[in-house]
């Protein structure tokens, strides 16, 4: 395994540990066990928490004990805090880290923190919202104690505890890890629930804190580093365990778990011999207290190389200080935070540079695709900027929705300084995406025959209102299409033509271009030439009518407006139901009919032979959806909704968008990721509806600033800091 990204081991014994052991630690053995912890190589410890002395006054020096911590160079300083009061005092006290305790168990909820499980998120929110204003560089970390089982209430059901752990997500939370309080995890269940969290959380999934009382810690976090989890909690002598849940004992051994990545080729940054020096340390400080520990016991076997050691050339390799020294352990940049290459799957289109000329919709969804596919995606804005940046109404989401995981340059592309400078980016770039009127990348030299001319590698997209024909050259709108297109009359009413409510030809027409150039860039690897692609709104809109203009050529029969149409089912409208709110209810089969009469006990119609079949039951609509109308006009919506849910009916509630944002669906599985706008406000946004190997593309970075990656990109060229100064000076860039 020599090679893979390294692992932090974070250690909490001087917190998790002592809060468990009848001994009180002196304040000076902790700082020298603590000090002795550093010099082994950890870069990151919990030293204590900020909880009431009297509750445990083992801990009462913790702010003490910060202030000592914090002056060893290179080392994060961790606090749990159980609430408000604890945070405030631990942001004083100087802590780099916050751990905030959360169980998804109530039943252990009440008995650790004394209270429920809906007072600690609301106690989260509290303390990101005094961290946002008054600490911003201090992270929090809120873990999920009793993750994989309670001792006092038994299972917990999985689901709740992804649940949990989204809206400690969404209430603001660095981070949230998985904590075996109990001490019941499995190696499979240990992988199913991190595969799950991976999934729904990416890089905010934290740590895995798994105890060993019964055996398989080490197995656990071996099962969890499987799933690409790079961090884990773990206790010196294996102190510790939760007074609150009964028969909780022994975190993960420390030493034995730096032994077991390391032997594997897993780079920790510790050194074994030292840290099993440091145990001496905890021994002088707790005199009598059982230390636990097979490294320790056994000692580190003769020959034994670290990670690090095995992966540098074998002269480089001398005695254990050198392989140790502080000045080359990690830094809390290097150790605290995986890089995002060591925790996330590579993206299929890491890689490929897209320069995106485009505004509106249509092009930036393209983008937008590309990117989300791990494209490196830089969007060429006018020094004004994109103008979905200032649009207000039903444009106000254009451009938070269509260009995050984009960076931005802001260029005057109608001076010569601009067009050059674009020309040298050009010159790097896989692609080229573009949705202006004809003719205007032509003015600008920028078009198709030019770029191709000199970069015949490049693949050139060209996204338009119209394909290449008679109406090439109008202007044309999604509403312009939807009209012109056949889906405004067949959305309306007849006379009454209605554009569809969303920019369905707009994000359609970037799908398409995008699905082009991947088609593209797949031929690319095969010739070694790039080429033109197009997709067009009216084209886009065309194919979306084509099942009724097909209706047309079998049937020989116009088509009617979908208000008028002749339904193929006979149960298939929406009703309004007792508390006037409205349902779409569906019955498509003989046998749904059967089970919605045996809901609401209808014998009279299930008996009824004229409503035998689902054709028949179809030419009776003119009575029969009247009489249903008002049988189900007895029920509440929810009623409705709980009756077809429990016998796998088709039903759905009418949902305003912005309902959709609390939607338990989409937040469950990861449909909904924050996103911080300009202003610095935080959004939730949608991500593409698809899997990659089990992971949804997520929102890497914020809707960029405009001009945000001006600077980067040009130095990036090989310009000069101070060239890069005179352009901007000079109003060529911003």
């Amino acid at each position: 395994m020599s090679g893979t990204s390294p692992v932090r081991i974070s250690e909490v014994g001087p917190r998790d540990g002592l809060q468990s052991v009848k001994s009180i630690m002196p304040t000076q053995a902790k700082t020298l066990w603590i000090a002795a912890l550093h010099a082994s190589g950890l870069r990151e410890i919990e030293v204590g928490s900020f909880v009431p002395p009297r509750l445990v006054p083992q801990l009462a020096d913790t702010a003490e004990v910060v202030a000592f911590a914090r002056a060893l160079e290179g080392l994060s300083v961790m606090a749990l805090v159980p609430n408000l009061r604890g945070a405030i005092d631990a942001i004083e006290a100087g802590a780099h880290r916050l751990t905030i305790p959360v169980s998804a168990s109530e039943a252990h909820s009440q008995a650790n923190l004394r209270r429920s499980r809906a007072a600690m998120l609301e106690e989260v929110g509290r303390i990101v919202a005094y961290r946002n204003t008054h600490a911003p560089q201090v992270t929090i970390e809120a873990n999920l104690s009793t993750a994989f089982g309670c001792s006092i209430e038994g299972e917990v059901p999985e689901d709740e505890v992804l649940r949990l752990a989204q809206r400690l997500i969404e209430l603001g939370a660095d981070e949230t890890g998985l904590s075996d309080t109990a001490g019941v995890a499995n190696p499979r269940q240990a992988r199913r629930l991190f595969r799950s969290l991976r999934s729904a959380l990416g890089l905010r999934c934290g740590a895995a804190h798994f105890h060993n009382t019964r055996g398989l810690g080490l197995a656990n976090c071996l099962a969890a580093f499987e799933e690409g989890v790079r961090t884990f909690d773990s206790s010196m002598a294996g102190l510790g365990g939760c007074p609150f849940a009964p028969g909780a004992s022994g975190n993960v051994v420390t030493e034995d778990l730096a032994f077991m990545f390391e032997a594997m080729g897993v780079d920790t940054g510790i050194d074994l011999e030292r840290l099993v020096d440091a145990r001496r340390v905890l021994r002088a400080g707790l005199p009598g207290e059982p230390l636990h520990g097979m490294v320790a016991e056994a000692g580190v076997p003769a020959g034994f190389r670290a990670a690090r050691q095995r992966l540098r050339p074998a002269h480089q390799v001398s005695k254990r200080s050198e392989a140790s020294t502080p000045s080359e352990a990690s830094t809390p940049s290097e150790a605290s935070t995986p890089s995002e290459a060591s925790t996330v799957r590579p993206l299929p289109l890491q890689g490929v540079r897209v320069l995106e000329f485009s505004h509106m919709v249509m092009g930036p969804t393209c983008g937008l695709v590309l990117a989300d596919l791990g494209a490196e995606v830089i969007k060429i804005e006018p020094l004004e900027g994109d103008r979905t940046r200032r649009l207000l109404g039903s444009g106000a989401g254009f451009f938070p929705l269509f260009n995050r995981n984009k960076k931005s340059l802001a260029v005057d592309l109608h001076r010569p300084q601009g067009r050059a400078l674009v020309e040298r980016l050009v010159a790097g770039a896989d692609v080229v995406v573009e949705n202006f009127k004809p003719g205007t990348m032509k003015r600008l030299g920028l078009d198709e025959a030019s770029l191709r001319g000199r970069h015949p590698q490049l693949i050139y997209a060209s996204l338009k209102g119209f394909l290449p024909g008679p109406y090439a050259q109008r202007t044309a709108l999604d509403e312009v299409v939807q009209m012109m297109g056949g889906l405004a009359y067949m959305t309306g009413r007849r006379g009454d033509p209605l554009r569809a409510g969303t920019s369905v030809n707009d994000i359609m027409g970037g799908m398409f271009a995008a699905i082009a150039i991947l088609a593209a860039l797949r031929a690319r690897d095969a010739s070694g030439e790039g080429q033109p692609v197009q997709s067009a709104l009216f084209e886009n809109n065309v194919f979306l009518v084509a099942q009724h203009m097909m209706q047309y050529a079998v049937t020989g029969k116009s088509v009617a407006p979908m208000p008028e149409r002749i339904s193929a089912w006979a149960v298939y409208d929406v009703f309004t139901a007792g508390d006037g709110e409205q349902i779409f209810l569906a019955v498509v089969s003989d046998r749904q009919w059967e089970l919605v009469c045996q809901a609401f006990e209808w014998p009279d119609l299930l008996n009824d032979p004229r409503l035998g079949s689902n054709n028949a039951r179809v030419m009776q609509r003119d009575w029969l959806i009247p009489a249903l109308r008002n049988r189900l006009a007895q029920y509440p919506a929810r009623e409705l909704a709980s009756r077809f849910e429990a016998r796998g009916l088709p039903y759905a509630p009418i949902i305003r968008p912005e309902e959709l944002l609390d939607d338990p669906h989409l937040r469950a599985s990861g449909g909904l990721v924050p996103l911080h706008l300009e202003d610095g406000r935080e959004v939730h946004t949608v991500l593409l509806p698809i899997l990659l190997a089990g992971h949804r593309p997520g929102a890497r970075r914020d809707p960029p600033r405009l001009g945000q990656d001006s600077r980067a990109l040009l130095e990036e060229l090989g310009l000069s800091r101070n060239e890069v100064t005179a352009l901007f000076e000079a109003g060529v860039i911003c």
